[in-house]
């Protein structure tokens, strides 16, 4: 995720990046690459610094390269689970912001949670959203919690989305199509319904019930589907799911 985001950011321009990486990643024109933050020079001094770790390894990438960051900087987190104030303290004080992106950020189409610690600057928040609204839409959220909320809701939502598209194809198999037409059906089905979405203001009830007449097939297929509300409970149960395991992370 991290490689695909440093993508896009570089594309906004006018910016310097330097990725610190012990491997050889595949860079996007316009970055530099140092293998450890001990091959930076040391009088260098970055605006923010961008964590994109899992979350058990921030003390360790963290404490570091946090000599390198302004006084005024910030850090901003892309690491699911690790709270702002454990980033801020591992990283010496210095005002932390959470980007929490979903995977389609990678084309552009990506939805962002962003929090920001009570250090944050109007710089530093004018810093998220452009980072958040590069990738797809960026939305605020005041109060942590939501972080963990929006992780499960969008961060993991892509997960549920491709379980119901493995499980429709799967279906249409059934119904005699071959793998490559089932799978173009159902990526085409979900596209034209989520574009339709997009330009019509009206809810996905109303959508739904704009092509469900009465004794029709659609109908027939949407009671087999969701009929005794087990759909709902399922995805009940996924979100709770998710985001108790959020808050596990969070510790």
């Amino acid at each position: 995720m991290g490689g695909a985001l440093l993508s896009r950011w570089i594309k906004l321009g006018g910016v310097g990046v330097t990725v610190v990486d012990p491997g050889e990643p595949k860079l996007p024109l316009g970055a530099k690459w140092v293998k450890s933050v001990d091959d930076l020079p040391q009088d260098e001094r970055f605006d923010a610094m961008i964590l994109a770790v899992k979350p058990q390894l921030i003390d360790v990438a963290i404490p570091p390269a946090a000599r390198f960051v302004k006084e005024d900087g910030c850090v901003v987190s892309i690491a699911a689970g690790a709270s702002a104030a454990k980033v801020s303290e591992a990283a010496g004080g210095v005002s932390a912001l959470r980007l929490m992106p979903n995977m389609p950020a990678r084309v552009g189409r990506g939805v962002s949670g962003l929090y920001a610690d009570d250090r944050a600057t109007k710089d530093h928040r004018e810093l998220g959203t452009t980072l958040g609204e590069a990738v797809g839409e960026a939305i605020w959220l005041e109060d942590e919690d939501q972080i963990d909320r929006i992780t499960a809701a969008a961060g993991s939502g892509p997960g549920y989305v491709f379980e119901f598209a493995r499980t429709y194809q799967k279906a249409v198999e059934a119904q005699g199509f071959d793998p490559k037409d089932a799978r173009r059906l159902v990526i085409e089905t979900l596209a034209g319904c989520m574009a339709l979405a997009l330009e019509d203001e009206a809810g996905f009830e109303d959508l739904r019930n704009s092509i469900m007449s009465k004794g029709g097939t659609t109908a027939a297929g949407v009671n087999a589907l969701n009929g005794d509300g087990v759909l709902d409970e399922r995805l009940n149960a996924a979100l709770d799911a998710a985001y108790s395991r959020a808050v596990e992370l969070r510790g």
